[in-house]
Parts: structure tokens; sequence; C-alpha cells
């Protein structure tokens, strides 16, 4: 059994290798509405995006590991609910992971916005439902309460954002993570 402290290490770690890829893999495309300029920022910077997709997608399932480090630390109906959100916090990271392979694999399609939608919505609702999980399992455990309201709360809101806009920047659940289990220290 882990404890809570190796489990924040993983979460933290998961989250830093997402964020490092997402700060080296072209960040500024993603608010490039211009098509022909987002394919020539990709061109221009293609070792680079491509380099990053691997970290994208190897952060958010480290990150699902360490809240399943903690689920190990836990009993009882918490137990239940922080390992129900692991289990589908790594089903939507292998869904993200479908989704930065193709964007990596094919530019243009991305640039165009042709490739498939299906594993980067799965892999929202997923990592969101896996945030109301954790949320929910931690406010019934023994750690401060507002770390499981926090990432309730949180992942309404970005389900509002996700709904209003069809899309969402995946750094967000990355930088929420890491402070929820902080918390849970």
């Amino acid at each position: 059994m882990a404890d809570p402290t190796t489990a924040t290490v993983v979460v933290v770690a998961g989250s830093v290798v997402f964020l490092v890829g997402a700060s080296i893999g072209v960040p500024r495309v993603f608010t490039e509405p211009d098509v022909d300029e987002r394919r020539r920022m990709l061109e221009a910077g293609r070792s680079r995006w491509r380099a990053a997709q691997p970290m994208y997608a190897a952060g958010a399932l480290i990150a699902a590991i360490g809240v399943g480090v903690r689920a190990t630390s836990m009993a009882g109906a918490p137990l239940v609910g922080v390992a129900l959100s692991c289990v589908l916090l790594v089903v939507g990271a292998l869904c993200w992971s479908v989704s930065v392979h193709a964007r990596g694999r094919d530019i243009e399609g991305f640039v165009r916005g042709t490739l498939s939608r299906w594993p980067f919505r799965a892999y929202v609702w997923l990592t969101l439902a896996g945030l109301v999980a954790l949320g929910v399992g931690l406010v019934g455990s023994d750690v401060a309460a507002w770390t499981g309201w926090l990432a309730v709360v949180a992942s309404l809101v970005f389900a509002a954002v996700f709904v209003r806009f069809g899309d969402i920047p995946p750094f967000v659940f990355y930088l929420l993570l890491p402070v929820v289990s902080l918390g849970w220290l």
C-alpha cells in the first residue's frame, strides 16, 4: 500500500510531463485562427510538435496512475470513488493517446480539423467523470473536504466550458490534479 505522498509525486510528475509537452509542442497553434498560419507554424516546428505528442499522452496516463496509487491507501466508500476515478482517467488517457497519435502523424488533418473527434471528446468526458468521482471519493474520506469539492466544482465548470465552446485546453486538467493531490497529503 502506497502512502499519499507517493501518489502526489506520481500525479505531479504526470502533470509536469504533460505540461512540458504542451510547452514544447508549438502551443500557439491552438489559438491561431488562420489555417495556413497554423500549417506554417507546425511545419516550422514539426520535430517539436511530434516530440510533444508522446509527452501529452504519457503525462495524462502517469497522472491517472497517481490517482490509482492514492486509492491504494484508502478504504471503504472513498476507495470506490477514487478507484473509479483512476479507471475513468486511465481509459480517458488511452482515448487521448489515440488523439495525440493521430495529430502527430497527420499534421494536415489536425490543421484542417478533419481528424476524428471521438477520441478527444471521449477523453474530455471520461476525464471530467474521473475528476467528479475523485472529488466525491475525497469528500467522503478523511482528507480536507476542499480537495474533493475543488475537483467536483472545477469539473462542472470545465464541462460547461466544453459544452459551450466544443473544446477545452486539456492542460487545465493537469493544473487541477496537482493542486488536488497536494491537498490530500
